[in-house]
């Protein structure tokens, strides 16, 4: 079966440094893999890259992005733009200067419809209203008047949410989408993403760090790593058994419900490396406690089961 986007050996570079290295993933039409790591990890860099909306001076120094088997990058900016919002799209990280302060949210959540879907005046404020009831937003038919600064951070959230999936996108990028949320509304928004993956077959890139996050939504996770793919699992083998150690290191990070303990977490030493101060070889190698003279070397990526691909040396030991 083709899949409906298709990572091959993706490079993004900031003039000469890489910040994404030779990442490679497929996601399939009615499924949601989530992309996992810290900060600086390359996450965002990878989904503003399907977008072709990198900050300059980012670019795509070498690979292809397929999307239902054409390559995003062979594109002209004016068919982009059509693929944008309508067959791709995307929620933003940062809720709180991702909406236009001097335009009533109704104005911003009719434009993509009226662009893509050719809804005007009272079919475009309906069609606006259901979304935003879509999303939990209380009274959405009066509050398509109010602006950005009379919604709460969460509200706002909600807001994009409902913006990315006004044309039922085939492919969804999430970046963080519940970070504003409350625990009881992530959970909703998290299952109403997955219930219209299902429905719609629709393909969710996920972006988080939150494992528990890829506990209830994924159907895949990729942890990335200093711009690296470190393990590449579905989500049932990787929380059965994570290879990587910085895998399982996310995962000793996490707390545990109904642990009453109040033991002080465990962490990871040090930082995630800069894109032009990488180590020598394995880019954990200076945080990891199994390092050794091999991790020296920079490890491939490799499969360990049909599905299952782990960055390291001792996995293979």
């Amino acid at each position: 079966m083709l899949p409906l986007l298709d990572v091959q050996h993706l490079t993004v570079s900031f003039g000469s440094v890489p910040v994404v290295r030779d990442i490679s993933f497929s996601l399939f039409r009615g499924r949601t893999l989530c992309l996992v790591g810290e900060s600086g990890s390359g996450k965002s860099m990878t989904a503003f890259s399907i977008m072709r909306l990198l900050p300059s001076p980012g670019r795509v120094s070498s690979g292809a992005l397929l999307f239902e088997g054409e390559d995003l990058l062979k594109l002209r900016e004016k068919d982009m733009r059509h693929r944008r919002g309508r067959d791709i799209s995307m929620i933003f990280q940062e809720p709180m200067t991702s909406l236009n302060p001097v335009l009533r949210i109704g104005k911003q959540l009719a434009e993509p419809l009226e662009i893509h879907e050719g809804l005007h005046g009272r079919a475009a404020e309906e069609r606006a209203a259901e979304l935003m009831d879509l999303v939990g937003i209380p009274d959405p038919v009066r509050r398509l008047n109010d602006y950005p600064h009379q919604f709460s951070g969460g509200m706002r959230q909600r807001v994009m949410i409902a913006m990315a999936l006004a044309c039922s996108p085939k492919l969804l990028l999430a970046d963080e989408p519940t970070t504003a949320l409350d625990i009881t509304i992530q959970g909703q928004i998290l299952r109403l993403l997955g219930r219209l993956a299902r429905e719609r077959d629709m393909g969710v890139l996920l972006i988080t760090h939150d494992l528990g996050v890829v506990a209830e939504a994924a159907d895949d996770v990729a942890v990335m790593y200093a711009g690296q793919l470190m393990e590449q699992a579905p989500v049932s083998e990787f929380f059965a058994e994570p290879l990587h150690p910085y895998s399982r290191g996310l995962m000793a990070c996490a707390p545990l419900v109904g642990n009453h303990n109040c033991e002080r977490l465990p962490s990871i030493p040090g930082m995630v490396p800069l894109p032009s101060e990488l180590p020598e070889g394995c880019s954990f190698r200076p945080r990891c406690s199994h390092a050794s003279q091999q991790c020296l070397r920079e490890p491939p990526l490799r499969a360990v089961g049909e599905h299952h691909f782990v960055r390291c040396w001792k996995a293979f030991a």
